[in-house]
């Protein structure tokens, strides 16, 4: 058993003890910031030269990542690659976890202990490794930051494109190690610097509320990333993202870490690898927006990528909302939705379709496809041999894609028969509306 795992096992173990503080904060702070701890907004505590840290997600101990998401991970791993994609999954280390010189001393107060939280991360991605999945190691690449730029902002949780960079040194130095790699040809890409830009920060404008002097600018430099002929010839420059070949290289799916352009981590990656990249990922849509949106889209269907690249911070709990998230995932990226079903329409957005010949398991899945993008929400109802009525919603926010693509997993609805489903969109069905059997999906389902 690890250090972490021996101190981490319940949930009161590994929460910040806020009851705990004696002292509190010194009162010579920079920027004159007052009775912002404790505060509903966005309690934070303030170390090292004015760099803030959350007390919720920076200075707790507890990243959840139990063996059945693992488990998941993996399945969904194996299934990617039988279907030539390679899952690299790039865990974000919180601010402490990567800046731990910068904290204050108040953070013991929570209970915060930088050896146990390093353990608490090396502990996951060793895990990950062990399903089969390429786990860079993000808080030892973040750990090296020298010189003006820290790897995160300040006032701010993300990082700067230092960080970025950083990080995405270690995604190259990970995905070159992997066998896939040594079937893609490479590019050569530069990334240049273009100046500074002040990216935009919720976190900073909260706390400027509780501080009577300007905290600094979420300020970094920007670059700009161009592939060249070759490594001689930088007049052959040529946009990032330009052109399409029968092999798509690589997609990034991910939070706000990805998908702001100021930290130029999509470019970095490009340098790092040699690989064109496509980013799909989106700002707001947390654990599972951007590889919900990326693995249910047509593009994904036409045309999969060799390296899927999916970012994910360590404190987004990929079983916050159950197995069903994941199970969707495996069944999108299975491919084994290959049993057309007789489609009834009901009413002007519900079709139905018998299921009373088909032996369903749990790890078989149904496919509700709208026919077009656009609809974003699947009422199942799963009707028993029996007559009972199993409900079922799948919803997509309005950050996510409406991609009309929706995949029902059947592990938490076992029974002995199935006599029909019956779905219901969020607008009218059309000639094109199908439902598809989706059979065991392959890989390692046990």
């Amino acid at each position: 058993m690890t250090r972490a795992m021996a101190l981490c096992t319940g949930l009161l173990a590994c929460l910040p003890l806020a009851g705990l503080a004696q002292d509190g904060p010194s009162t010579d702070e920079p920027y004159g910031c007052r009775a912002y701890e404790y505060s509903a907004a966005l309690p934070s505590v303030q170390g090292k030269d004015g760099v803030f840290f959350r007390t919720f997600a920076d200075l707790r101990l507890q990243h959840p990542m139990d063996d059945r998401t693992i488990a998941q991970m993996g399945h969904l791993a194996k299934v990617l690659a039988e279907n030539g994609t390679t899952l690299v999954y790039v865990t974000i280390p919180a601010k402490s976890q990567a800046m731990a010189d910068y904290l204050p001393a108040h953070a013991a107060d929570y209970g915060f202990d930088s050896g146990i939280a390093e353990d608490v991360y090396n502990d996951i991605t060793s895990r990950l490794r062990s399903a089969g999945i390429v786990a860079p190691d993000m808080m030892a690449a973040l750990q090296g930051a020298s010189g003006n730029e820290r790897a995160f902002f300040g006032a701010d949780f993300h990082w700067t494109s230092e960080g970025a960079r950083l990080g995405a040194m270690a995604i190259g130095e990970a995905i070159k190690a992997d066998p896939a790699y040594a079937d893609l040809t490479p590019q050569v890409f530069v990334s240049t610097p273009v100046g500074r830009e002040v990216a935009f920060s919720g976190m900073r404008r909260t706390l400027q509320g509780f501080c009577t002097e300007s905290l600094p600018p979420t300020e970094t430099t920007v670059y700009k990333t161009e592939a060249v002929a070759s490594a001689d010839d930088a007049g052959g420059a040529l946009d990032i993202f330009a052109g399409q070949s029968d092999t798509l290289s690589a997609v990034l799916v991910g939070t706000s870490f990805s998908d702001s352009p100021i930290n130029n981590f999509g470019g970095f990656i490009s340098e790092y690898t040699g690989l064109d990249l496509v980013n799909y990922a989106i700002t707001g849509g947390n654990q599972y927006g951007a590889i919900t949106s990326y693995l249910t889209s047509d593009e994904f269907k036409d045309q999969r990528p060799r390296f899927l690249i999916w970012e994910n911070p360590i404190y987004n709990n990929l079983a916050q909302y159950g197995s069903a998230a994941m199970e969707e995932l495996i069944a999108a990226a299975g491919g084994s939705c290959t049993v057309p079903l007789d489609v009834t329409q009901i009413d002007d957005t519900t079709v139905e379709a018998a299921l009373d010949t088909l032996k369903i398991g749990p790890q078989d899945a149904i496919f509700a496809d709208f026919g077009a993008e656009g609809a974003r929400v699947a009422d199942f109802v799963l009707t028993t041999t029996d007559g009972i009525d199993r409900h079922a919603k799948i919803e997509r926010g309005a950050r996510l894609r409406g991609t009309g693509n929706f995949y029902l997993g059947m592990g938490p609805y076992r029974h002995p028969g199935f006599a029909s489903v019956r779905v219901s969109f969020d607008r009218p069905v059309t000639s094109d509306t199908s439902l598809t059997f989706c059979p065991t999906i392959k890989g390692d389902a046990s």
